[in-house]
């Protein structure tokens, strides 16, 4: 496990050269709307798009601008998706980076966008415009916590983290933010997530360590069934660290992986916490898989069970509910070799239930964070996948047209 220092402070302009902001410039009615992030010197970048065939209008502007060579910033909006609302949303794009480019001096080709909100509504382009420099004035190291803010939907928190840690003698530091509250299923899905790094590392290899990361912690997390249309996450490299740059998939790319991947996954543990009318999050463990693919399809089966979820809204310990999970898989399972935890109490073992432990697993049901762990004694594999409850303000939220 790699070893770095968790900061309680600071986000994406913890790391060196970068700078953040965040406003309200009236897509919403009070709450802040807008943010910006910049770095004073040309970033390496990599991303992950919503793998919904519906995509908004800024994933598919950012999935053509990821392939420049440098980016500087990315831009963003929450209230409105900007996403299947006529030519207006295509022009708002583009209209946005252009006057962007202009207010920071910079390239077009150098800016990123995301929209986060409501589908279908005509984008209140006058009014993001009118934002758009007060964005750039308002540009600070200080400013990560107002652009957190303005990123967020149906989210009661911000989510926020940075670390620093050593590689090859030199400090480096990430940071990031993120939003995400519903639709987050079966690979991220209505979430952004945007980091920054001061680490030095190409092009190509930051792409792959993305993309291991995301599959491994945001595509295993799951609060409803359903895919956003609009869900991105960015990261940003400007190499400001001055380490010696990641070339090659040797020793240093596999620590900044291995760093990287702990890292989204508390990302992705802030994300589920805050999720839309949770209040207990159960982290899956499948232990002793055959193989790891294997693991990955029992426990996104468990997890996403409406029966096993709301079994954990009344906190019941209905095993049941979970073997009905894993055989729907139709994956070979030795019944008889299956155990079932939660926490440390073991409730399912030798092909039936045990009682004994039913009082104290009702307890575990009760927190706020537990795990149930299903060991298949069949091979080595291990995969984790986090999960929450599905209350009935779940269904007040998302019964109403609202952002």
């Amino acid at each position: 496990m790699a070893k770095f220092d968790w900061r309680s402070k600071g986000s994406v302009s913890v790391a060196k050269g970068f700078l953040a902001s965040g406003i309200h410039c009236g897509i919403k009615k009070r709450k802040m709307d807008a943010s910006l992030i910049y770095s004073e010197t040309p970033c390496v970048s990599a991303a992950v798009f919503t793998t919904n065939k519906a995509k908004a209008w800024p994933v598919l502007y950012s999935m053509k601008a990821i392939k420049g060579k440098t980016h500087k910033a990315i831009l963003c909006n929450s209230g409105n998706a900007n996403c299947f609302n006529g030519a207006i949303g295509q022009k708002t794009v583009k209209e946005s980076v252009k006057k962007l480019a202009s207010q920071l001096k910079i390239k077009e080709k150098e800016i990123l966008v995301c929209s986060t909100g409501v589908i279908g509504r005509t984008f209140p382009w006058p009014k993001f415009q009118r934002g758009i420099p007060k964005l750039v004035n308002q540009l600070s190291r200080a400013g990560d916590q107002d652009a957190a803010l303005g990123i967020l939907t149906t989210d009661k928190l911000t989510k926020e983290l940075s670390i620093e840690f050593l590689f090859n003698g030199k400090k480096v530091r990430l940071g990031a933010i993120a939003k995400g509250a519903g639709m987050v299923h079966p690979n991220m899905a209505t979430m952004l997530c945007f980091i920054t790094t001061d680490l030095s590392i190409k092009k190509t290899l930051l792409q792959s360590a993305l993309k291991e990361a995301v599959s491994k912690t945001f595509n295993r997390i799951a609060i409803d069934n359903d895919m956003s249309t609009n869900d991105t996450v960015f990261i940003l490299s400007n190499g400001l660290a001055k380490n010696k740059t990641i070339q090659n998939k040797g020793p240093e790319y596999l620590k900044f992986v291995e760093i990287l991947i702990e890292f989204c996954k508390e990302v992705s543990l802030k994300l589920v916490e805050d999720g839309e009318g949770v209040t207990r999050v159960c982290d899956v463990v499948v232990e002793k898989a055959a193989t790891e693919k294997g693991a990955e399809i029992f426990a996104r089966q468990v997890a996403n069970s409406m029966l096993v979820k709301t079994m954990l809204t009344g906190a019941d310990p209905n095993w049941g509910r979970v073997i009905g999970a894993l055989g729907a898989t139709k994956q070979n399972i030795h019944w008889d070799k299956l155990e079932i935890y939660f926490d440390k109490n073991l409730i399912f073992s030798l092909g039936k239930g045990i009682d004994k432990h039913l009082s104290l697993v009702r307890k575990t049901l009760k927190k706020k964070h537990f795990q149930l762990r299903i060991v298949l004694n069949q091979g080595n594999a291990k995969v984790s996948f986090l999960t929450s409850d599905l209350t009935s303000k779940y269904v007040r939220i998302n019964s109403a047209y609202t952002t």
